[in-house]
């Protein structure tokens, strides 16, 4: 699809949004990368400028530039964000899911949503979104501990949960040109 890689290009920034989260209660995460069918959406190599959504405005602007390497997005500059390595994964319409992999540490998840060409919105795919009976059934009922996912099929399911939310909040990905 012609034009695809530019509005796709600013999702992965959704890790931003993930740094940001890491220490919130509510978000799912896993013990190791779950979600295996990654292809570099965005092209080989990426710029991404990212800001983080506080009381109605764009704050903390920070850049980064990726290259796809053994089958994810690795920084290659190191501007200080602590952004991890991710993969990004068709999730319909103009949703994407954002797969943080950080060695050592659990893998967490975010949506990335279009909001125009080259602007999208990241927030993490929170438990607090789910059902009680899907939250009880994977995460059991102390939510203060978050929620451990073992299985694809809950990576969806959480996700489309998060994704039937509206989201004013989180962070805020845009695709540089020149990278």
């Amino acid at each position: 699809m012609t034009g695809s890689l530019p509005n796709r290009a600013l999702l992965p920034l959704a890790i931003v949004a993930l740094a940001s989260f890491a220490m919130l209660a509510g978000c799912i995460d896993s013990t190791a990368p779950i979600l295996s069918d990654a292809h570099p959406l965005l092209g080989e190599r990426l710029r991404l400028q990212f800001y983080v959504l506080h009381d109605g405005a764009a704050d903390e602007p920070a850049a980064e530039t990726f290259a796809w390497q053994g089958g994810r997005y690795v920084r290659i500059s190191d501007n200080g964000t602590g952004i991890a390595d991710f993969t990004l994964h068709d999730f319909g319409g103009a949703d994407l899911i954002v797969q943080s992999i950080r060695p050592g540490l659990p893998t967490e998840y975010a949506i990335a949503r279009k909001l125009a060409d080259g602007a999208y919105l990241l927030f993490a795919v929170d438990e607090g979104d789910a059902d009680e009976a899907m939250r009880n059934n994977t995460c059991g009922t102390d939510l203060r501990v978050g929620c451990r996912v073992t299985t694809r099929e809950e990576v969806l399911a959480f996700a489309r949960a998060t994704a039937a939310k509206p989201h004013s909040t989180g962070g805020l990905a845009l695709l540089m040109a020149g990278h």
